[in-house]
C-alpha cells in the first residue's frame, strides 16, 4: 500500500514537472518535443531526413544563383589590390542529387574548399590590382584561407584545419573579395588580356 502511494506522488511530481517545462518552453516546443518523444527512434529518422532534404535543396539553389551572377554593383568599387571575383560554388552531385554535407564534410560544416569552385571570374579590381582584369577567368589559391585548428588536443595532435574564404554579401549576393596575391594563376580561358602599356 506504501509503495502504490509512493507511486503514486512520484507520478504527479512528474505530471507537475512537465507542466512547468510547458510554460516554460511555450506550448508550440512542448507539443514539438512530446511528439518527438513519443515517435521514438522513428521520429529522428524523420527529423533527419527532413533536414538533409531541406539541406539538398539549399545546396542546388545557392548553386544556380552562384552561377548567375556577372556584375558587380556599381557602387562598390575595391580598395588598391583588392579584387572582387565571383563565388561560384561547386555541383557535388551523385546521381543527380546534390549531396549533403553528410556526405562529404567534417563535423556540422561543409569544407569551403569543397563547397566553393577554385575557378573564379574576375569582377572588379583595385587601383593597385596589375596583372589582373574584369572578365578574366582565375584561380584562387586555396592554401591562403586555411586556418589552423587547435581548440581541443586532438586538433592539435591531428593538425586539423579549416577553410574560411572571404565573402562578402552585397545586395543579398555572395562575392569573394581577394587580393591579388590571393590568386595562383589566370586559368584564362575567355581570352581577356591587359593592353600593352606604350613605352614613350
Amino acid at each position: 500500500m506504501e509503495g502504490t502511494l509512493k507511486e503514486g506522488q512520484v507520478s504527479k511530481d512528474v505530471e507537475r514537472l512537465k507542466s512547468n517545462e510547458a510554460k516554460d518552453l511555450g506550448i508550440q516546443d512542448f507539443f514539438t518535443k512530446r511528439d518527438k518523444s513519443n515517435r521514438k527512434t522513428k521520429g529522428l529518422v524523420d527529423d533527419t531526413s527532413q533536414i538533409l532534404s531541406e539541406e539538398i535543396s539549399t545546396k542546388e539553389e545557392l548553386y544556380k544563383k552562384s552561377w548567375g551572377t556577372t556584375t558587380l554593383p556599381d557602387h562598390v568599387v575595391p580598395m588598391f589590390s583588392g579584387v572582387f571575383l565571383t563565388a561560384r560554388r561547386n555541383k557535388l552531385t551523385e546521381n543527380g542529387l546534390y549531396l549533403p554535407t553528410a556526405s562529404f564534410g567534417k563535423g556540422s560544416d561543409t569544407d569551403m574548399d569543397v563547397d566553393f569552385s577554385e575557378t573564379q571570374l574576375v569582377l572588379s579590381c583595385g587601383a593597385h590590382a596589375q596583372q589582373i582584369a574584369p572578365g578574366m577567368e582565375v584561380v584562387v589559391n586555396m592554401d591562403n584561407f586555411k586556418k589552423r585548428l587547435e581548440s581541443s588536443l586532438a586538433q592539435k595532435l591531428n593538425k586539423e584545419f579549416e577553410f574560411i574564404l572571404p565573402l562578402e554579401e552585397i545586395d543579398g549576393v555572395e562575392y569573394l573579395y581577394v587580393t591579388e596575391r590571393d590568386i595562383k594563376y589566370i586559368s584564362n580561358r575567355n581570352g581577356i588580356f591587359i593592353p600593352t602599356k606604350k613605352e614613350n
